[in-house]
């Protein structure tokens, strides 16, 4: 734990909502409604590397493109599955979302028309075809770890991120305000159900809070136990976070899938606020207000101000 701990407390000087990111996945289908081939999304990418200024490769894997990056810092990259394409801001400031990482979207939709594909603005795409595309080994170890059968259904998901700057005095009360608001970012996500699912599915026989998590904390001391009891994937395998020597902490987060979690990028301590929906670009000014607005109310709260069983699942 005093690793995790260490890693979310020294050196942080980040300021609540100094900065914004915002990811959002887009899955793109045909005319007719049918997911787009690899061979299709790979003309994409290649088609926005040619056009636009400042695009260009930074991941591969064997023929298959798997990254861009523009020089805003903003990335393109694959989430899952072969018609899914995530776009990722670069850190900006409030002011500037939805309407930076609008354009870079903007752009996409055009060059994907031009291949017939056509964004859907949806979080869930009704199938049962296999779409799973595995862009790089963290991804090919999670396919061995979970089976291809639990992990497939999440490829047909989608959904708005935004991991946005908090001070440490900030950190748990904010999280708890998350916390207690769960209920309205449920109401409209379903792909919750395939989340829980796919936890029950995997061969992993994950703890069952690694999905979700639990929502009110005492301190940052209770933030870092409780996360500690989940194991880190090192090659095909779970070890617990005590035995494991070598810890990629970013990437051990990442495999944490709690809907509000914390995040270091730098010297900035973050949370990721996870279960939004992907809808119509319309709803982004509503999703990030949503968000902002809870920041806001709880950013001037004690942590002590929350009492429940939270602390201790």
């Amino acid at each position: 734990m005093r690793r995790l701990l260490d890693y979310f407390s020294k050196g942080i000087t980040s300021q609540t909502l100094q900065t914004v990111g915002m990811e959002v996945e887009t899955q793109f289908v045909t005319a007719t409604g049918e997911p787009i081939s690899v061979e299709t999304s790979q003309a994409i990418l290649r088609r926005l590397v040619e056009k636009l200024r400042g695009w260009k490769i930074s991941k591969t894997k064997g023929q298959l493109i798997t990254e861009l990056i523009g020089d805003t810092g903003a990335v393109l990259s694959y989430e899952l599955g072969r018609h899914n394409i995530e776009l990722s801001s670069a850190p900006l400031p409030i002011s500037d979302i939805p309407s930076l990482p609008q354009i870079a979207l903007w752009n996409l939709y055009y060059y994907a028309a031009e291949f017939g594909a056509y964004p859907y603005f949806a979080p869930l795409l009704p199938g049962s075809e296999d779409l799973l595309v595995i862009p790089d080994e963290r991804d090919a170890n999670w396919l061995t770890l979970d089976g291809r059968e639990a992990l497939a259904p999440l490829a047909r998901t989608s959904s708005v991120q935004f991991t946005i700057s908090v001070s440490s005095v900030d950190a748990i009360s904010i999280l708890n305000g998350l916390g207690s608001n769960l209920d309205k970012f449920l109401q409209n996500y379903p792909q919750d159900l395939v989340w829980k699912q796919y936890i029950a599915d995997s061969k992993a026989n994950y703890r069952s809070d690694r999905y979700g998590g639990p929502l009110i904390f005492a301190n940052l001391d209770n933030y870092c136990e409780l996360l500690g009891r989940h194991s880190v994937i090192q090659g095909t395998q779970l070890v617990p976070l005590s035995q494991a020597k070598s810890l990629d902490i970013p990437l051990y987060l990442r495999s944490v899938w709690w809907h509000f979690r914390l995040k270091r990028y730098g010297n900035s301590l973050c949370i990721e606020v996870r279960p939004l929906p992907r809808l119509d670009d319309k709803h982004f000014e509503d999703q990030f207000k949503q968000v902002v607005n809870i920041f806001k109310w709880y950013g001037s709260r004690q942590p002590n101000y929350f009492y429940g069983s939270g602390w201790e699942h």
